[in-house]
């Protein structure tokens, strides 16, 4: 896994990332250069916006929502985000820059609603990627009967993300869930979405931004990275975590 290269006039954002709690410095480190959407869940303890804001370093651009972090002469941002689980099961739902917290046990087309509410942005992630509730297969490609939900929300959401970081090739012939990705590109074709990508980082502070959207720099406000996305001025950028940086993630934390 590499840093992404750096494109002139553009920033880097990783709008999906369950980062674990480290000291200050390593974590200001990680949130000082791009847009990093720090995601919470409810049965996660990761590091959140509302964490951030108590570190030295720390403006808020937007209140509530947004965020410049500045440390050791370097500048990034980072924005509160929230994949909402409907009842852990079932699709989940990316909801940036909303202020308040959505109810996970919402119907999933109300859950878009919410968020449109409030202004925020609405992305299902890994919309072919469910979990099983099981161990140590933690996760499964949906159902065709899944499906027909996501592609309804498909009509109502903001963005799709096309490419998840963790989706890997785990076990060869066995457990090769890239192709999730696959299938999400050719959803995202077919109802007019470009497709973004995220790290989806599972605790480990080296997965944040190895994957995201090239935005322009010019203008870092949430109604600008709103218009960005919504309007598909952005690039995509692509990575998988390695095997091992997947599996301390998922199994150890």
């Amino acid at each position: 896994m590499a840093k992404p290269p750096e494109k002139e006039g553009m920033v880097l954002a990783d709008l999906h990332a369950h980062p674990r709690h480290e000291s200050y410095d390593k974590i200001l480190k990680m949130l000082s250069w791009g847009i990093t959407g720090l995601t919470e869940t409810g049965i996660y303890n990761g590091v959140t916006y509302q964490d951030v804001l108590n570190y030295p370093g720390v403006r808020e651009v937007d209140r509530g929502i947004l965020a410049e972090v500045t440390y050791r002469g370097n500048k990034g941002y980072v924005i509160k985000s929230q994949e909402v689980l409907e009842g852990k099961l079932g699709p989940h739902i990316l909801a940036v820059g909303c202020g308040i917290n959505i109810d996970g046990i919402l119907d999933p087309r109300k859950v878009v609603e919410e968020i449109h509410k409030q202004g925020g942005l609405a992305i299902p992630t890994h919309p072919y990627v469910t979990p099983t509730g099981e161990w140590p297969i933690k996760y499964r490609i949906i159902t065709k009967q899944e499906e027909r939900i996501v592609r309804e929300l498909c009509l109502m959401v903001d963005e799709l993300e096309t490419h998840n970081s963790q989706n890997i090739n785990l076990f060869p012939f066995f457990l090769d869930m890239r192709q999730a990705n696959r299938m999400a590109k050719k959803l995202a074709e077919e109802y007019g979405f470009k497709g973004v990508a995220t790290s989806d980082t599972h605790s480990r502070l080296e997965q944040v931004k190895i994957s995201g959207i090239y935005v322009p720099e010019d203008n870092i406000s949430f109604e600008a990275l709103k218009h960005y996305i919504k309007n598909g001025l952005f690039e995509r950028y692509e990575q998988y975590v390695s095997r091992l940086s997947f599996l301390m993630g998922h199994f150890v934390g």
